[in-house]
């Protein structure tokens, strides 16, 4: 039975324990729902996984591999571009003048070895400087720059045309120092190398290196690199006297020559 409520009159006291109650259940009642407790929901315990057996997972994992194979077959050794074929008349007269023309060191050799690059599958320039050549810049090579850094004093092609001041042409070597040189530019699998020297007033300044791959040079490729390096070492020449008209150019690098002759002698500049 429920308990009719209603105002205290005057003199009256709520003391009737019934309509007390029937009064706090009715309160209980229209309170928002927002003050009952949160209860959290219920989380369901991960599905099982499928045990497979090892005989199981090594049929899977070859089933993998052989698609991967058959989408991207894997690569037996490093990729040695194409011989490269020599520039339109054109082309070479216009790489020649430009580096004829330009101020800037690290713009001189870049062209050249662009121009080098012409004739064979990849170029690299070093410069000489104190008995260690240090790397420059390349094209076609994998890593050539002022990282990479050997004597000239041990045997290599590069060093043996620092001792006779002549280029050289040899098959790649394939072992020691020289087999290692050509390990960090990437290209120890090509056939046959040329080293050719970069002079100034009869003193080496640069060594032009190039390659042509899994082909042998060409004796006109080999001719053209010889007149590549000539070009860069008037180059050179032309900047080092434009620093002493102007002592606010770029800084020359020392040059590298016979015992005892390397005091006032012309150097290229720092690259």
């Amino acid at each position: 039975m429920k308990a009719r409520i209603a105002p205290l009159g005057p003199g009256e006291e709520l003391i009737d324990a019934e309509i007390f109650h029937a009064l706090y259940s009715k309160i209980s009642d229209e309170l928002p729902r927002s003050s009952e407790p949160r209860t959290e929901p219920r989380r369901l315990p991960p599905p099982d996984k499928p045990k497979l057996s090892w005989s199981e997972v090594r049929a899977s994992t070859k089933d993998v591999a052989s698609r991967s194979a058959a989408v991207r077959p894997l690569r037996k050794g490093p990729h040695l571009p194409a011989p490269a074929r020599p520039p339109s008349a054109a082309t070479a007269a216009a790489l020649e003048a430009e580096i004829d023309r330009s101020t800037h060191r690290l713009h001189v050799a870049r062209l050249a070895v662009h121009l080098a690059r012409a004739y064979v599958s990849a170029a690299a320039l070093f410069r000489l400087h104190r008995g260690v050549i240090h790397g420059v810049c390349g094209e076609g090579v994998a890593h050539c720059g002022e990282q990479l850094l050997f004597p000239s004093d041990l045997t290599t092609p590069f060093a043996e045309v620092v001792a006779s001041q002549k280029p050289v042409r040899c098959l790649a070597p394939q072992d020691g120092l020289g087999a290692r040189v050509l390990a960090m530019l990437g290209r120890d699998s090509v056939q046959e190398i040329a080293v050719v020297p970069v002079v100034i007033q009869g003193r080496i300044v640069g060594l032009l290196y190039a390659d042509n791959g899994a082909e042998a040079l060409a004796d006109a490729s080999f001719a053209a690199l010889q007149a590549v390096a000539t070009r860069l070492a008037k180059a050179y020449e032309r900047l080092i006297l434009a620093r002493k008209q102007d002592p606010l150019a770029p800084p020359a690098l020392s040059t590298e020559g016979p015992a005892g002759a390397r005091n006032g002698a012309l150097a290229p500049p720092e690259t």
